[in-house]
C-alpha cells in the first residue's frame, strides 16, 4: 500500500512526541538516581528584564541548572520551548533563588532525542507594583492599580480587571445601589472614598488595590 509522504512524515512527528513525553516522565523518576550535573548560564538584559537560553541537545537527566540574573528582584516569568513540539518532552522543576536573588536553580530533565536546536528561553522580570491604566468608563479617571501584598488572585493585576472594576463601581453608583462592596470576575472588592484628589476612590480585592476618580453627588 502506497502512503502519502506528507502523512507518513505527520504519523512518524506524532510518534516521537508521545515517546518523547513518555521517556521525560520516565526520566523525571528516575532522576534521582543518575549524577547530577550543573549548567552554569547567564542572564543576558537589566535588573528589570533578562532572558537566559538552555541548550537541550542531547538531553538532560536531574540536571542542575544554575543562572546568574542581572539583579535582585528578577522572577521566572515565562518558558518557551523552541521548537513547540518538544513541549512535554522536559520538565523544569525544584526551582528555587539564592544569593540575595542573584541566582535562580532548578532542576531539568529533557529526553536524550532533541533534535538540534531544541532549546528553552527563561524570561525573568522584576513585577510590577502598579499601573496606571486608561479608563474605558465615563466620567472615571486617573484609573491605576497596585500589587498588596506578594500574591495576587488570577486575573486581578492588570488593566482589563481595574476596567472593569471602575466600570462596574460607576454602574453601581448611577443606579443608586451600593457601591461599597461588589464581586468582579469572581473577586471580592471592597470599595471607599478616601481623602485623597485626584484619586478620591480605592477599591481592595484579590490582593490588589485600584484607585481611581469618581463622582461623589
Amino acid at each position: 500500500m502506497d502512503f502519502d509522504v506528507r502523512t507518513s512524515s505527520w504519523i512518524r512527528l506524532a510518534g516521537t512526541i508521545v515517546m518523547a513525553a513518555a521517556l521525560v516522565a520516565s526520566a523525571t523518576v528516575f532522576a534521582g538516581q543518575a549524577t547530577a550535573q550543573t549548567t552554569s548560564i547567564n542572564c543576558r538584559g537589566t535588573e528589570q528584564s533578562c532572558k537566559a537560553v538552555v541548550s537541550l541537545l542531547g538531553g538532560a537527566s536531574n540536571e542542575r541548572l544554575r543562572v546568574a540574573l542581572p539583579g535582585t528582584t528578577l522572577k521566572l516569568i515565562s518558558v518557551t520551548a523552541r521548537p513547540h513540539w518538544i513541549q512535554g518532552a522536559y520538565s523544569l522543576s525544584r526551582g528555587q533563588y539564592s544569593v540575595g536573588g542573584s541566582r535562580y536553580t532548578a532542576t531539568l530533565n529533557a529526553v536524550q532525542s532533541m533534535p538540534s536546536g531544541a532549546r528553552l528561553t527563561l524570561l525573568f522580570e522584576t513585577p510590577t507594583r502598579s499601573l496606571a491604566c486608561r479608563s474605558g468608563t465615563r466620567n472615571v479617571g486617573h484609573l491605576a492599580i497596585f500589587r498588596l501584598g506578594a500574591t495576587q488572585a488570577s486575573g486581578a493585576f492588570s488593566c482589563q480587571q481595574a476596567n472593569a472594576v471602575a466600570q462596574t463601581w460607576a454602574l453601581r453608583f448611577e443606579a443608586g445601589e451600593s457601591d461599597r462592596s461588589f464581586s468582579v470576575n469572581n473577586i471580592n472588592y471592597g470599595c471607599e472614598l478616601v481623602p485623597k484628589v485626584p484619586q478620591n476612590f480605592r477599591c481592595n480585592g484579590g490582593g490588589t488595590r485600584v484607585r481611581f476618580a469618581g463622582p461623589t453627588g
